[in-house]
């Protein structure tokens, strides 16, 4: 799957969830995507920031917070947050009669 496969998927996701699809959400989620194995919020935004992304702490938590509140990512209880798998959209499973 190439960079861009991946992005247009963590966009679906984000529009399956409801969500604008924001230049934060999708770096946000393509962190978590690469990572795997959970990160903290300071961490994660450790990261935007080795990106060259200008974003605070507390955008990188608000934006969790909602992404956990649309199921599109988990936080566990060592406040790891890690991206939930894409659930199917809708109308994409044929369903037999």
């Amino acid at each position: 799957m190439t960079a861009n496969d991946e992005r247009q998927q963590l966009k679906a996701m984000l529009q399956g969830a409801g969500l604008k699809v924001s230049l934060v959400r999708l770096k946000i989620l393509e962190v978590l995507q690469r990572n795997g194995k959970g990160l903290r919020s300071r961490e994660l935004h450790g990261f935007l920031l080795l990106a060259d992304e200008q974003i605070s702490v507390l955008s990188v938590r608000q934006v969790l917070s909602r992404l956990c509140a649309c199921g599109l990512v988990e936080r566990d209880e060592q406040g790891l947050y890690r991206l939930l798998p894409a659930r199917p959209q809708v109308g994409s499973v044929a369903l037999a009669g």
